[in-house]
């Protein structure tokens, strides 16, 4: 037990200070797997085939001593084991490819067209160089990129992946307002809130719909609010941190970043065409709750709807047309491919930990104790995401053991629409540690050093987040038919 509780400590330790220094998760995550697994008296070779690359269910042979002793009887633990799955990497690339794949040819598509930079540029024109004052219009500027990520957000886009098509929309605002380069990671994370809000089609709405069966909508009025309780937070926090760095002194400048050219608007699609991909994707996955249909929508009427915008200047006629969009959805693949791996990645490594005495041991002290259902789902849900700052791993595993236990019972505790909805939002908490890959992924593409942009980010991602995941079990906790 001992010895199995320092390999954990070890191998988060490892894990931690390697993706900080840059390392990639892709051999980080399943070599600290192993390590785990060789000080918790786990085969490593089964470990590593059985847990992290594939995907186990308890009616093949992998128990929890946790949760069956925490189900009422052998009986209740049996039905429950049918129905429960332990991801491991590939588990949860078939859980996710749909949306994160698709999510990232049709953000590609959305800036190789204008369209994304069209939406920016109509609104600094309109609403924020209509001010005066450097201070005023960071201000603004702020309220313009959380409309445009929120926009994309809701329009299908993952967060994840969206961050390929607002980073040249950041740079752009950030260049002409003189907002200073290390806050550009910040601003690309202001729709951390959004991407747990009901309706929207992200990687946790679309985990919980899979796992416990819920709607896009589960839990709406408690969603929207902390939504809404979000997304303010996290606007202030980040305009306060840029206007106190401007009053310094501090100003733009591209450093190693390639420097983006102001187009010309004639060279962009009109303001409202550009939206109607967006709406298109967002109405789809509303109605007919398919994700894979949505995002191929989208990417097919941004084709249709911007055609003329997908051209090449050296190459012009059809062929130059044709090779625009296949470049376009090449390197859209690409950006897709990319952010999955790396999503993934810590879901391999949090299947291995999940079989481990130490972490049986703290499940079973959460199911042994008098805490309400709802608020065990959000521990489980936040100590998972610490683990492996993978949110998708986190509802894979927490959400079918809360589930196993207060859910697919013969009288269920537990409202499967309030679970839903929390979890949703929980696992965006300490998802952003400074060695997450939004972390990484964002400093990376602003070329600015961690120490020097993550403050900000902390403030939004986390701290904001931990009080929308209180606001919400609160409410429904005082409110249960909400949900």
């Amino acid at each position: 037990m001992a010895i199995g509780i320092i390999g954990i400590v070890i191998a988060l330790a490892i894990f931690l200070y390697g993706a900080y220094r840059n390392v990639s998760v892709l051999y980080l995550a399943p070599l600290c797997a192993v390590i785990v697994a060789v000080t918790n008296g786990l085969n490593p070779t089964n470990a590593f085939t059985g847990l992290y690359v594939g995907q186990v269910d308890l009616q093949g042979g992998v128990e929890l001593p946790a949760l069956a002793g925490a189900l009422a009887n052998a009986q209740a633990f049996e039905e429950a084991s049918g129905m429960l799955t332990i991801t491991g990497l590939c588990g949860m690339i078939t859980a996710v490819f749909p949306t994160v794949f698709l999510g990232g040819i049709f953000g590609k598509v959305l800036t190789d067209s204008g369209a994304a930079q069209c939406i920016a540029a109509t609104m600094i024109d309109r609403f924020v160089m209509t001010v005066q004052g450097k201070e005023k219009q960071a201000k603004r500027a702020v309220l313009i990129m959380l409309l445009v990520e929120c926009i994309l957000t809701f329009g299908g886009v993952d967060g994840f992946v969206a961050i390929f098509a607002t980073f040249p929309i950041c740079m752009f605002m950030a260049s002409r307002i003189g907002i200073p380069r290390r806050f550009v990671p910040a601003m690309l994370a202001l729709s951390c809130g959004a991407n747990s809000a009901p309706f929207v089609l992200s990687i946790n709405n679309i985990l919980c719909m899979s796992i416990l069966h819920t709607s896009p909508g589960a839990a709406a009025i408690p969603g929207f609010i902390c939504f809404v309780v979000m997304e303010i937070g996290i606007y202030l926090f980040c305009q306060s941190f840029i206007v106190k760095a401007i009053r310094k002194g501090e100003e733009f400048d591209y450093g190693p970043c390639e420097a983006i050219p102001d187009k010309n608007t004639s060279d962009m699609p009109n303001f409202w065409i550009s939206l109607l991909p967006l709406v298109i994707v967002f109405l789809l996955f509303l109605i007919a709750q398919n994700a894979s249909l949505a995002l191929v929508c989208g990417i097919l009427s941004t084709v249709i709807l911007m055609s003329r915008f997908f051209k090449d200047n050296a190459h012009p006629g059809f062929g130059g047309w044709l090779q625009k969009v296949i470049n376009g959805l090449n390197d859209g693949a690409t950006n897709g491919a990319t952010s999955i791996m790396i999503l993934c990645s810590a879901a391999g490594f949090a299947a291995v930990v999940q079989h481990t005495v130490a972490f049986n041991a703290l499940v079973g002290i959460l199911f042994g104790s008098n805490m309400s259902p709802l608020w065990m789902g959000i521990i489980l849900c936040i100590v998972v995401v610490a683990f492996t700052s993978s949110p998708p791993a986190a509802l894979g595993i927490a959400l079918p053991m809360v589930a196993a236990r207060f859910i697919w019972t013969a009288e269920p505790m537990l409202n499967p629409n309030a679970l839903a909805r929390v979890a949703a939002i929980a696992v965006s908490t300490f998802e952003t540690l400074p060695v997450n890959g939004l972390i990484l992924l964002t400093t990376g593409l602003a070329r600015v050093k961690i120490r020097d942009a993550y403050a900000p980010m902390f403030m939004q991602s986390v701290f904001m987040t931990l009080i929308g995941t209180f606001l919400c079990a609160i409410i429904l906790t005082i409110a249960p038919g909400l949900a």
